[in-house]
């Protein structure tokens, strides 16, 4: 990226075309760029092939899938709660289960189906998925009692879901090839939420290619460079062959 340009915003690769600058916005004379976050998103759709035909059984799906969102948002929350490492964050000073929060969360997760549905890669979606990811790696007070929620936790509950998703797709369509392929595009399209997520946890710092770094073959093993013998006087062992002599 140019160096005339200050960077705001995660993550800090701002490779791939996926920064742009802000509208009149400058710190220390140098226009500010912002991270693209609809542009990542569209990045990754099309690096896991969630395509315009994934996006309409996505969309195909609702029909059976609203109906039993609350269903979906029970088993999530209930799941949570019999883990003593997510239940904490669902508890009273006193232990007992905070109700009120609870509901309130499941309400969350209900309407989140419902958007999920209704997916489309525009300015506001991957700016919300991205403030929830933020949000629970720096939970404000005084919810944030507890800290913040482990990544791996977030990863899990994607995974969860996908699971429901999947039996309740089977169980409510007849016909299994298209409830599989229903299945397969939910799985892509939560894929594409976890990257977002993910990165209101992680702040990539990429690490540069290395043109000096030794060789492996395909097993993870470091190949030997060959040995080559010349003159005394210009020997150079353990360097890649040099051109032979006249």
């Amino acid at each position: 990226m140019s160096e005339g340009y200050g960077v705001v915003g995660l993550p800090a690769n701002h490779r791939d075309g996926i920064v742009k600058p802000t509208l009149n916005l400058c710190l220390r004379g140098r226009p500010l760029m912002i991270f693209d976050w609809p542009a990542r998103m569209r990045q990754m759709a099309d690096f896991v092939g969630f395509t315009d035909e994934d996006l309409e059984l996505v969309r195909a799906s609702g029909p059976v899938l609203l109906p039993r969102a609350d269903e979906l948002a029970a088993n999530v929350y209930e799941h949570f709660l019999s883990y003593p490492a997510t239940a904490r964050y669902f508890l009273t000073r006193d232990g007992e289960v905070n109700e009120p929060r609870l509901e309130k969360r499941k309400h969350s997760l209900a309407r989140w189906m419902r958007n999920s549905i209704e997916f489309k890669i525009d300015e506001q979606f991957p700016v919300f998925l991205l403030a929830v990811g933020v949000v629970h790696s720096n939970p404000p007070l005084p919810a944030g009692r507890h800290g913040s929620v482990p990544a791996r936790f977030m990863t899990g509950t994607i995974s969860f879901i996908q699971t429901q998703i999947a039996s309740m797709l089977a169980e409510e369509i007849s016909d299994s090839t298209r409830a599989l392929q229903m299945s397969a595009a939910w799985n892509k399209m939560l894929t594409l939420q976890l990257d977002i997520l993910l990165a209101g946890y992680v702040t990539e710092t990429p690490i540069p290619p290395r043109p000096d770094a030794p060789l492996m073959d395909d097993d993870g093993r470091e190949i030997e460079p060959e040995i080559t013998v010349t003159p005394e006087s210009s020997r150079r062992n353990g360097s890649p062959q040099t051109q032979q002599e006249n």
